[in-house]
């Protein structure tokens, strides 16, 4: 689809995407009134750019609902008039910044249609654009919170982030598939409600006796395993083995305290019973509709300022550093971070295909130990790289590293899908594959395969046990080089 390049169409056209059978499903659609009132503007001044004009109109939009206000406290004469008047200049102000950020809800949907790639069989890309465009429609409402003053962010990258955020928390509310993988399995732990737990396992078919075991071993782990992210986070790191012993000689007390008919257990039958929890959790989340009080923890949809600075003027800056600081860990960090961030391989899949090349890393909690190093080190440098560029905008505060964690941590997942799709895309020239050839998407995962472990330095066939998550990659990627 053509991006729109002139004032007048950013700001009076709307997509449309048309029937789903059509040859062009969109298309942009100009409304005629917004199309003559937007030349009017733009022949008064020729050389004010699309960022004057989107300002322009939030702020009339602001003083619009001001004066609406005053309006209605004083009694004019001719009130009715003035009052009927002033919301068709509201409405027809509100509809052009609702035109202009049609190419930021675009960018949302796509987002969005990318991170819950396994709800595609619910959700095409027209559902979250119009999800996104739902709140689009409401300008006010989605830049409330807009500071006009700010010298360094634009409406555009703004809106960006909050219409991304809105629409992610919308997919979360409304549906059970997206809410049950929302959480990493001990971040669903951490938020699961006693209740919630219990009728998880009675489900399981097991005695009253065994629910009340596994559900000391879950209220052993919540005591004892506080690590410093936020609760529910996604990259929640697993308890280590000195976690699990903890947890262990913990249960085993309590063991001894509710004089309960059990035998004392080690860490290593604690994270069985963990992990039958996670899994009784899942099926209980998917299976049961989930009370609207659960999302009230949802993030706040207005976008900080390092959101913004990510979407605008800074990104080519924050994507050098971050590749030069991804170039600099050592060889195995970036293996374990490329088969993680970038493949969506599990902590176990990657100590599988690691295991003999790097033989201290044979276990599960020996890549999470290391990766979670990797990933503190590289925000940790990132901070101080930043703070000696941008120093009107330092990041001083553990706060602040808190705060942008999730960004970073996102800009290291699109740096390693990057690197894989380069890899892949050699591989795909090489072979001179056609996506209308037979087994096309096959023949390219087994050549991907082999090329990804030649560029890893890893002996051949370890990723043939990941094939699956290889083969979701590639699929991927023939679909996004399709749509281009």
């Amino acid at each position: 689809m053509k991006q729109r390049e002139q004032i007048v169409q950013k700001f009076s056209t709307f997509l449309s995407f048309g029937d789903r059978g059509s040859t062009c499903q969109s298309m942009w659609q100009a409304d005629p009134q917004l199309e003559r009132h937007m030349k009017s503007l733009v022949q008064s001044d020729p050389e004010a750019k699309e960022e004057f004009w989107a300002r322009y109109f939030l702020k009339q939009l602001r003083d619009g609902y001001q004066t609406e206000s005053s309006t209605k406290i004083g009694d004019p004469g001719n009130r009715d008039t003035n009052s009927q008047a002033l919301n068709i200049s509201i409405i027809n102000t509100s509809r052009h910044l609702s035109a202009y950020l049609q190419e930021a809800c675009l960018w949302a949907a796509h987002k969005s249609y990318q991170k819950f790639s396994f709800l595609r069989h619910k959700y095409p890309l027209e559902e979250y654009f119009q999800i996104a465009s739902s709140i689009a429609n409401q300008p006010a409402r989605l830049l409330k919170s807009y500071n006009l003053e700010h010298p360094r962010s634009n409406i555009e990258g703004y809106a960006k982030i909050a219409i991304w955020r809105f629409v992610r928390d919308k997919i979360y509310q409304q549906d059970l598939e997206a809410k049950r993988r929302k959480f990493s399995d001990y971040g669903l732990l951490k938020n699961l409600t006693n209740k919630e737990l219990k009728e998880g396992l009675a489900s399981e078919v097991i005695n009253q006796q065994q629910i009340d075991l596994y559900t000391l071993a879950w209220k052993c782990f919540n005591e004892i395993y506080q690590p410093q992210q936020s609760l529910g986070s996604s990259s929640l790191e697993p308890p280590t083995q000195q976690h699990l012993k903890q947890i262990a000689e913990y249960y085993n007390r309590r063991l001894h305290q509710l004089n309960l008919p059990a035998s004392p257990t080690d860490g290593d039958q604690i994270k069985e019973m963990l992990a039958f929890c996670i899994k009784a959790a899942r099926n209980y989340r998917t299976g049961q509709i989930i009370p609207l009080e659960d999302y009230s923890n949802l993030s706040d949809p207005v976008p900080t300022f390092w959101d913004v600075a990510i979407q605008e003027e800074e990104t080519q800056q924050v994507r050098l550093l971050v590749s030069g600081l991804f170039a600099a860990i050592p060889e195995a960090g970036q293996t374990m971070l490329i088969l993680w961030q970038g493949l969506n391989l599990t902590q176990s899949e990657i100590a599988a295909a690691i295991k003999h090349k790097y033989p201290e890393l044979q276990k599960q909690y020996q890549v999470a130990r290391h990766i979670a190093r990797y990933t503190k080190n590289i925000l940790s440098d990132f901070a101080q790289k930043w703070n000696l560029i941008n120093p009107d905008n330092s990041l001083d505060k553990e706060e602040d590293l808190q705060r942008i964690k999730e960004s970073l941590d996102e800009c290291l997942e699109s740096h390693c899908k990057h690197l894989l799709c380069l890899i892949l895309s050699q591989v795909n020239d090489k072979i001179k594959l056609k996506e209308s050839a037979t087994g096309v998407k096959q023949d390219l995962t087994n050549a991907f395969i082999v090329q990804l472990e030649n560029e890893l330095k890893l002996p051949t066939d370890t990723l043939s046990s990941a094939s699956k998550k290889v083969s979701f990659f590639v699929q991927n990627w023939l679909h996004q080089t399709d749509e281009l």
